[in-house]
């Protein structure tokens, strides 16, 4: 559990600095990076010019890394008053926490509640949808972290390998059709990476600190 939770007041501040900052990011790649032809930096990582930039890699606990990620969004400029636009945050959501990264429909479809064990607060049952999509200040969600200005990255190998499973159910069509229909369950503004161990390296060569959360 964290120890800084910032108010509502200042978390509202922030988006709103944020806000006119964003039109502010330049589309450029970052100094001392030289990608080879075919290699330049995706946009989510052009995005990243921030000074300060830290990723945040999420694997099994599924709210720690959302947690994670907003307090360094949102926290870092509060705490040592620097401009919002020269903090970068960003969630790699993988193995079974890539699952926070689909819409209600996806979750209700394809059961991931019971493929990943998850019960919902709110019913106490099978969740039949994404229970960490919508939070709060207190307990924020994928949505506050998209809000906040994260990054949040999805894995499409994760994607596959989810559809191969499903496809073998018999019910929910061939693998290629439930890859289509999982690319496009994304959340909005969620970023689709083609394979989050190389997400995570790529973000580190554009010079992010990396944080595992579990």
């Amino acid at each position: 559990m964290f120890s800084y939770k910032p108010s509502r007041r200042a978390f509202v501040t922030h988006l709103a600095a944020l806000a006119g900052a964003s039109a502010l990011l330049p589309d450029v790649s970052l100094a001392g990076v030289a990608p080879e032809p075919g290699d330049e930096p995706e946009a989510w990582l052009k995005a990243l010019a921030g000074k300060h930039r830290q990723l945040f890699h999420a694997h099994d606990k599924w709210t720690k890394g959302i947690e994670y990620s907003i307090r360094y969004k949102t926290a870092y400029p509060t705490e040592y008053g620097v401009n919002p636009n020269d903090v970068n945050a960003v969630l790699a959501a993988h193995g079974k926490t890539g699952a926070t990264t689909y819409v209600d429909a996806a979750w209700e479809k394809y059961g991931f509640g019971k493929m990943f064990d998850v019960k919902d607060p709110k019913t106490k049952d099978t969740a039949t949808r994404n229970v960490y999509y919508a939070g709060d200040d207190e307990n924020p969600g994928i949505r506050e972290a998209l809000a906040a200005g994260v990054v949040v990255l999805s894995c499409r190998t994760a994607l596959r390998g989810i559809a191969s499973e499903l496809a073998d159910q018999k019910k929910f069509g061939s693998k290629e059709e439930i890859e289509r229909d999982l690319t496009a369950s994304l959340i909005p503004g969620v970023v689709l990476v083609p394979a989050m161990i190389i997400a995570v390296g790529r973000a580190q060569e554009q010079h992010c600190t990396y944080v595992y959360t579990g």
